[in-house]
């Protein structure tokens, strides 16, 4: 990935557009069940009937069976969650810059570049315990992974973090490393190269 595509937003510009107080949560993706959108706002729903101050934001196409699903929902089940739909680059970098914490609990990702992205954001992330993305998301280290469709151990994942500034900028931190160190083309295009020079026996 180019890095420089990913930075420059602005966190507090997403903030004053939707006047988002208190935690932030964003999730972008396909607003999907396998993407792990019902999840999510129910997990975001049961924190705030604990009293908790947090925010979703849902960034996406949104998908037929979430739209039903949200349609059914009486407004105040709908409070303190933000169905954005598709946003422009701008507007996602702005929104990486302004959450606390970034959710794709997917059970279909294999990878997730975005996670990459939230990380260049120093944001911690959680994932679902799913093939290919435990090698990216290490459990305690850069973010948190919990069981896809366990919606209760999903609120305890964003809670926790919600909770401790620390373990947010510690595990933040570990992603951003992880993504220069690993992740951009500066690293990855020497490897492809070589691997294409030796089997087409050019070297």
């Amino acid at each position: 990935m180019n890095p420089e595509e990913v930075l420059g937003g602005d966190g507090a510009r997403f903030r004053a557009r939707y006047g988002i107080r208190g935690a932030l949560v964003a999730s972008i993706s396909n607003l999907s069940y396998d993407k792990g959108t019902f999840h999510l706002v129910e997990a975001v729903r049961r924190l705030r009937r604990r009293g908790r101050e947090v925010t979703l934001a849902l960034a996406g196409t949104v998908l037929q069976p979430f739209r039903r699903y949200w349609e059914r929902l009486a407004p105040g089940d709908r409070e303190g969650i933000l169905v954005l739909g598709p946003i422009d680059h701008e507007e996602k970098r702005d929104l990486l810059a302004a959450c606390d914490v970034f959710a794709m609990p997917s059970r279909t990702d294999s990878f997730g570049i975005v996670y990459l992205e939230a990380w260049l954001y120093r944001k911690p992330v959680i994932a679902a315990r799913t093939w290919g993305v435990t090698d990216v998301v290490r459990d305690g280290e850069n973010g948190l992974v919990v069981p896809f469709g366990d919606v209760e151990a999903l609120a305890e994942a964003i809670a926790s973090l919600i909770d401790r500034p620390d373990l947010r900028e510690a595990m933040g931190r570990k992603g951003e490393q992880a993504v220069w160190s690993l992740h951009t083309w500066d690293r990855k295009y020497p490897l492809v190269r070589d691997l294409y020079l030796r089997l087409t026996g050019s070297r």
